[in-house]
């Protein structure tokens, strides 16, 4: 049984196969893309977009970027969880991040526990927008980011990123 299908889009091969490794461990399908522009076409592909729950991405990368990326999955996909890896120590740029409406960002290098904590909340998170849109119908628009989410919903994360991470 998978857990979820991750894409992880890294121009680092050592990165991406490390990963992969690691969510495979875990009972995660893992797909791999070298840039973003590679990653995009991937996701132009419905029946494998649709099965995307969560991206890990790189900022920069040759061959598109991570942010316009994450720009592509806000117009198209905007129910998939975003984590932004990077290895810049520019924290605030980090944080500011998101509130661009990605959801969490990891700092390469980073620990297996660390990823696999916030794969699970990214998946949590894509669980609970993709429930919210089947139970608000199609007229609505799914939750793009944390700023647009009810509180409940938030809440409901929150309590399971703590949950996740008290273990």
């Amino acid at each position: 049984m998978t857990h979820g299908t991750i894409l992880v889009v890294d121009d680092n091969p050592d990165i991406r196969e490390t990963t992969r490794m690691t969510l495979s461990r875990q009972g995660y399908e893992v797909w791999l893309a070298p840039d973003g522009n590679s990653a995009m076409q991937l996701l132009n592909e419905p029946v494998l977009a649709s099965e995307v729950c969560a991206v890990i991405c790189d900022l920069a990368m040759p061959n598109g970027n991570g942010t316009d990326l994450i720009a592509y999955l806000h117009r198209h996909h905007p129910a998939v969880s975003i984590i932004v890896c990077s290895g810049t120590d520019d924290t605030t740029f980090l944080q500011g991040i998101l509130q661009q409406g990605v959801g969490d960002w990891i700092r390469k290098p980073m620990s297996r526990d660390t990823l696999l904590q916030k794969v699970r909340t990214a998946v949590h998170l894509f669980t609970l927008r993709t429930q919210q849109d089947s139970e608000n119908g199609p007229s609505h628009t799914s939750v793009a980011s944390p700023r647009t989410a009810s509180p409940s919903a938030l809440e409901t994360v929150q309590d399971y990123h703590n949950k996740t991470t008290d273990q």
